[in-house]
């Protein structure tokens, strides 16, 4: 069920954004897309920032 609505919600950004390209409003699309990766690359650095402060409290439990 996950998996349809993502390629469902896919396939409707790039509709989105082709009709954005097509009226000349193409830097709208490119602000969406880069606002679009700050927030994944934002998400993975501070889980692999959680994993790394949980793994150092770890190493301190063990001396």
């Amino acid at each position: 069920m996950r998996w349809i609505l993502i390629v469902t919600a896919t396939i409707a950004i790039v509709v989105g954004f082709f009709y954005l390209y097509q009226r000349q409003l193409g830097a709208i699309a490119f602000f969406l897309t880069s606002i679009y990766f700050f927030s994944l690359a934002y998400s993975l650095l501070s889980k692999k920032a959680k994993n790394s402060i949980k793994n150092e409290k770890e190493k301190e439990r063990k001396i």
